[in-house]
C-alpha cells in the first residue's frame, strides 16, 4: 500500500501553473495530465520528451518542475551556437579539465546536487550538446573514460522539450533513433488525446494578463519529498505480468513467418523491405521494442499504479501496460515510416493504436494471453512447470514462444534452488488442487 507521506506529496503534484484537466484512461483507470506528464516521470526517475509547438504549456510545466526542485534543478533553453562548455559551467564543472587526479575531480564534483534538468527546445542545440544532456539525465558525467555520479540519493531526472526535426517544426537538430530511445517517455502535448481542453485554456486567458512567461516560484512539495516517494516506488514489487509481456515485445515481435531468418533483428537495416515478410500482419510495420523501452513501460506502468492506489483506484494491469507503451515507443523509431506516413497520415499514435489499440486483434490477443501467462507465472514462482498451460500460450505463429520459454525456464530456476517463501507457496498451490 502506498503510504500516507507518498500519498500527500502526490495530491500536491496536482497543484502548479501548467493547467490541463484532460482525462486520460490508463488500465481502464482514469488519470489527470499531471499524473501523466509530471508525477509519473517524477515517481519513476523517468526522463520526458514532449514534443511540442509554441505556446502548448511547455514552459509552464518546466517551471512547476523548476519549482519543486529549486537549487538542485538546471534549467537551460536550447540554442544552436550552445556549447558543452556552457553547460559544464551551469553545474558547477567549468574546472573539471583542471582535475589531475581523481580525488581532485571528486573535490571539483561534490557539490554538483542537481536532482532535476530541464532543457527548453532541447532540438535546437548540437548533436553533441544533446549527447552530454542525455548523460546529465541519466545522473552521469563521463571524464577521461570515468564515470562520474551526479545528483543525490541516486536520484536524477531530465525532461526537455522540442520536436524531432520530422518536418512539422522549423530551426532544429535532428534527434537519432539511439538518442530518442534514451528518452523514457516522448509525447506530444499538443495531441487531441492530450492536449489541454478548451476550458483550460479559458483559465489562462482569465488569469493572466501579460503574454510574458511567469518566473519559477516555490511550491509547497520540495525534491526531497519526491526523493522518498521514488525511493518508495523502488521497494514496491513489480506486477509479476509486466515482465513476461515485456518479453512478448523484444523477442516476440522479432518474429518473421516467411523469411529464412526467422527474425528482424537479424535482418536490421533491411526490415522492413524483406523478401517473404508479410504485409497483412504487422510484420512490416514494426521492429522489436529495445530493453530499454521496456524496462520505461514497466517503470510508468508502475508508477501508474502507485499514482492510482493513491486515490483508491485499480487499473487492469495488461491493458496499463499496452497504454503506456503507446507514450513510450511511438515516436522512438520501432514502428516503420512507410506505414505511419502512407498509413496514417503521419500520426504515430493512430498508427499505433491500429497495431495495439482498444479493438485491435493484438490487443485482444496479449489480453487472453496475459489471463495465462499470469496463472502461469504464479506456478513458477512456486517452481510448477505446467507444460499444457505453457503450449497454450506459445501458440500463434511462434510470437509467444519466447514468452513461453522464459516461464519454463523461470520454474526450472525457482525448482532448482527453492526458497521457503516459494517452498510455501507450492504447498498451498497442492492444497488448493486437490
Amino acid at each position: 500500500m502506498v503510504s500516507q507521506k507518498a500519498k500527500e506529496a502526490i495530491e500536491k503534484l496536482e497543484n502548479g501553473r501548467y493547467i490541463n484537466t484532460r482525462e486520460i484512461l490508463m488500465g481502464g483507470a482514469p488519470y489527470t495530465a499531471r499524473d501523466i506528464l509530471i508525477k509519473a516521470p517524477l515517481i519513476a526517475g523517468l526522463n520526458a520528451f514532449y514534443i511540442t509547438g509554441t505556446g502548448r504549456g511547455k514552459t509552464e510545466l518546466g517551471h512547476d518542475l523548476i519549482g519543486y526542485f529549486g537549487d538542485a534543478s538546471c534549467y537551460a533553453i536550447g540554442r544552436p551556437d550552445f556549447e558543452p562548455s556552457e553547460l559544464l559551467k551551469q553545474v558547477n564543472l567549468s574546472r573539471i579539465k583542471d582535475a589531475k587526479s581523481d580525488r581532485e575531480l571528486v573535490e571539483l564534483t561534490e557539490n554538483v546536487r542537481k536532482n532535476l534538468y530541464f532543457i527548453d527546445e532541447l532540438n535546437r542545440c548540437p548533436q553533441i550538446v544533446q549527447n552530454y544532456f542525455f548523460d546529465f539525465f541519466d545522473g552521469k558525467l563521463v571524464h577521461n573514460g570515468k564515470i562520474i555520479r551526479l545528483g543525490t540519493d541516486n536520484y536524477s531526472v531530465g525532461f526537455a522539450t522540442g520536436n524531432l526535426g520530422d518536418g512539422e517544426y522549423v530551426g532544429i537538430s535532428d534527434t537519432d533513433r539511439a538518442l530518442k530511445d534514451r528518452m523514457h517517455i516522448m509525447l506530444k502535448l499538443d495531441h487531441l488525446d492530450y492536449k489541454p481542453i478548451p476550458i483550460n485554456m479559458l483559465d489562462v486567458f482569465k488569469k493572466k494578463k501579460s503574454p510574458r512567461t511567469d518566473m519559477p516560484e516555490k511550491r509547497d512539495l520540495e525534491g526531497k519529498d519526491i526523493i522518498e516517494v521514488h525511493k518508495e516506488f523502488l521497494e514496491r514489487e513489480t506486477n509479476p505480468l509486466f515482465p513476461f509481456l515485456g518479453v512478448y515485445f523484444t523477442e516476440g515481435l522479432d518474429y518473421l513467418e516467411n523469411v529464412k531468418s526467422h527474425s528482424k533483428m537479424a535482418c536490421d537495416s533491411r526490415w522492413p523491405n524483406l523478401e517473404g515478410i508479410r504485409a497483412d500482419t504487422d510484420e512490416n510495420k514494426i521492429f522489436p521494442i529495445s530493453p530499454r523501452g521496456i524496462l520505461s513501460a514497466i517503470a510508468l506502468s508502475s508508477a501508474l499504479e502507485m499514482i492510482a492506489e493513491s486515490k483508491g483506484k485499480k487499473p487492469e494491469p495488461s491493458r496499463l501496460f499496452l497504454d503506456s507503451l503507446r507514450m513510450t515507443v511511438p515516436y522512438s523509431g520501432i514502428l516503420s515510416p512507410v506505414y505511419i506516413n502512407q498509413e496514417h497520415a503521419g500520426d504515430v499514435y493512430s498508427a499505433f493504436d491500429t497495431l495495439f489499440g482498444e479493438g485491435s486483434n493484438n490487443r485482444e490477443d496479449i489480453l487472453k494471453k496475459s489471463q495465462k501467462i499470469e496463472e502461469a507465472a504464479s506456478l513458477a514462482e512456486a517452481g510448477i512447470k505446467e507444460n499444457k498451460l505453457l503450449k497454450e500460450i506459445a501458440s500463434r505463429e511462434g510470437r509467444w514462444a519466447p514468452v513461453a520459454a522464459a516461464l519454463g525456464d523461470y520454474a526450472e530456476r525457482i525448482a532448482k534452488s527453492p526458497t521457503e517463501e516459494s517452498r510455501k507457496l507450492k504447498e498451498a498451490i497442492k492444497s488448493m488442487r486437490k
